[in-house]
């Protein structure tokens, strides 16, 4: 029986604690764990709180637990009391501290790299500003669990993600209203990816929308010959102009984010950046230090447009720029495939083929190539290695570049490939309804699944050396990247003969990837839902390349809901669906050769059996072999409980 008990070892692992009502469980039982306790789950008792400012250390950076009282409760709404409290508590932070935490967060969030250091530092002088403190708090909010990771002294002081959170909120929802700020729109991006990921999509996107239309209004002041508000103070360094210059398109790269190809229209298209007169993203040297011409006259002000050929590649120093073209792309990959990709009307016709370089799908490879082309060698890996880029200080920026190439490239091919082939499959296009209308030219559906897989492997790999150099980054688009790229690479460890036998590396990649998500989803509520996905994926594709005739006629249309996951950057739990729709395709066969097949697995294997059993048992086995290329080895490897069993 399944209940709210529990023993300490399957809460733990995060599996389902199987059990008659008594200890021992099922699996303490299978592992010989004599120490099997069912119990109830520990309720987490509140603390008192009490209100106070925090107090600090003689040595700078030597705070511990004992230096601060304890926080208030994390709730969606702070108190005046609480907000009080967190009000002292980040005007004690030191500018050591503030600028430790700075270097955190722009290494760690390359997309949010709008924050001066130096400007940011003196903002923070005492008297601090109501939205200086918001920004400050809404930055804490969304690196608070990587600065858990520094083991420092000083990160004990902090409080933990959520209150942060909290009083970000709560500033927000008077500053967002007042004359527009520069600080509270990059706290509305902050928030936004801070939202994302804890799966409030809604009001992620409404953040962003008021962070554009707070930077449009700003912008509006200063070119309008007859402003219709109160002006923002005239005097602009060269800083403030980077600052508003990195926050603008930083607007950009968020919309373009979590839009992900969804209707949603932009607020500001690249056309709009350039009626605006917003000048192209500026160089880490030119953030840092100011461009060298502040004003909106001259070369700083003719607006960005695309490079042409034969300009100097762009470089490292040059990533933000690099990130705002290449988001710009991906939003064109994920509205392609999200819009029905070759199932929209007339893109099966022989002139929108994959392989035409004028179809849709080939002017947008294009585009992403030409992107590509137009960076700097160094940036491309495996050419060029994470712990090089991370000894100059920009590991995470090259990691997250090559990320986003590599995604748009799996994305692309992905669209024409079968989603349940067979395990005698080889390359080939679409097998459901609608196929494409020509025949491809010879080779090239060989040459797109080593491109289709091979950047499922590229991503898995930088995944991992990004870990061994500090240079991971746990932010939602990576996250995405991770998932995308564990489906892909699921999918040939079941199938490799849809890449002719060339993806050797399908079970390390796998496990890299599997890693990354098990980090993640500790962090991020967006993980856990795409852990789920995977896990239904993995249960179809080895049911099916265990037994070819399993799922004989069965196809993308009989997973609709499985296959829109997969492309779910905004993710919707569907995880009943997909057992659903598993379950109801599941027409195993009674002939010969089924028994025959069915005699040669393990007798206690059950794959007959309900879908949750296993999932649980799928579970159990990932936790305790800690790798996901042994999760899955063979279906003969894997001690399932027969349903029966399970209920004794």
């Amino acid at each position: 029986m399944r209940s709210s008990l529990s023993c300490e070892y399957c809460r733990r692992s995060k599996i389902k604690c199987v059990h008659a009502g008594t200890a021992p469980c099922q699996k303490c039982r299978k592992l010989k764990i004599t120490n099997c306790v069912l119990t109830t789950p520990h309720n987490k008792t509140r603390r008192p709180i009490r209100h106070g400012r925090l107090v600090q250390s003689s040595t700078v950076g030597a705070a511990n637990e004992t230096d601060f009282l304890v926080p208030p409760d994390a709730s969606a709404t702070v108190h005046l009391r609480d907000r009080a409290w967190i009000d002292s508590h980040l005007s004690d932070l030191t500018a050591e501290i503030i600028l430790n935490i700075l270097n955190a967060f722009t290494n760690k969030y390359p997309e949010l790299a709008i924050l001066n250091h130096s400007a940011f530092i003196k903002d923070c002088q005492s008297p601090i500003r109501p939205e200086t403190k918001t920004l400050l708090s809404a930055v804490l909010a969304l690196s608070r669990s990587h600065l858990s990771l520094l083991n420092l002294p000083w990160v004990h002081s902090l409080l933990p993600g959520e209150h942060y959170a909290a009083y970000v909120r709560e500033m927000l929802a008077d500053k967002s209203f007042q004359p527009p700020n520069t600080h509270i729109a990059q706290a509305l991006l902050v928030m936004a990816l801070y939202e994302w990921g804890s799966r409030e999509f809604h009001q992620a996107w409404i953040y962003i929308g008021i962070a554009i239309r707070i930077m449009q209004a700003l912008n509006s002041h200063r070119i309008a010959r007859y402003p219709v508000e109160p002006a923002p103070p005239a005097e602009r360094d060269a800083i403030s102009v980077a600052v508003e210059n990195r926050t603008f398109w930083a607007c950009f790269i968020m919309e373009r984010m979590i839009s992900s190809g969804t209707y949603s229209p932009p607020m500001l298209p690249m056309s709009e950046m350039a009626n605006l007169g917003i000048t192209r993203p500026l160089s880490a040297v030119e953030f840092a230090f100011g461009p060298d011409c502040p004003s909106e006259e001259g070369p700083m002000g003719q607006g960005f447009t695309p490079r042409c050929e034969g300009t100097a590649p762009l470089d490292i120093t040059r990533s933000f720029e690099v990130l705002v073209t290449g988001f710009d792309i991906w939003t064109d990959v994920m509205a392609f495939v999200l819009n029905d990709g070759r199932r929209a009307p007339g893109m099966c016709a022989a002139q929108n083929c994959p392989w035409v370089p004028e179809s849709p799908w080939g002017k947008t490879r294009q585009r992403l190539e030409t992107w590509r082309a137009n960076q700097h060698y160094r940036l491309r890996y495996p050419e060029n290695t994470v712990v090089a880029h991370k000894t100059l200080g920009f590991g995470e920026s090259f990691t997250y570049l090559n990320l986003l190439y590599y995604l748009s490239t799996l994305m692309l091919h992905r669209e024409y490939f079968p989603f349940l082939p067979t395990a005698v499959s080889v390359p080939r296009g679409p097998v459901d309804q609608p196929t494409l209308e020509a025949e491809a030219p010879e080779g090239w559906w060989d040459e797109s699944a080593l491109e289709l897989f091979g950047a499922a492997e590229q991503i898995a790999n930088l995944l991992h050396d990004a870990s061994q150099c500090d240079a991971n980054m746990l932010t939602p688009f990576i996250g995405f990247c991770a998932f995308s790229a564990a489906y892909m690479n699921l999918y040939i460890y079941c199938f490799p003969r849809m890449n002719m036998n060339r993806s050797l590396q399908a079970a390390t990649s796998l496990e890299y990837c599997r890693a990354y998500l098990e980090d993640f989803q500790h962090v991020w509520k967006l993980g856990e839902n795409w852990m789920t996905t995977i896990n239904h994926a993995s249960i179809l594709y080895q049911r099916a390349s265990a037994d070819k005739s399993r799922y004989q006629g069965k196809s993308r249309e009989d997973f609709n809901v499985l296959h829109q996951s997969i492309h779910e950057f905004r993710v919707v739990d569907r995880a009943d669906q997909h057992i659903r729709e598993i379950e109801e395709a599941d027409v195993v066969s009674a002939s010969p050769s089924n028994t025959t097949a069915a005699a040669n697995m393990d007798p206690d294997l059950d794959l007959d059996g309900p879908l949750s059993d296993l999932l649980n048992e799928a579970s159990t086995n990932a936790y305790e072999q800690g790798m996901w290329s042994h999760w899955w080895p063979s279906l003969d490897e894997i001690n399932l409980p027969s349903f029966r069993d399970a209920e004794a």
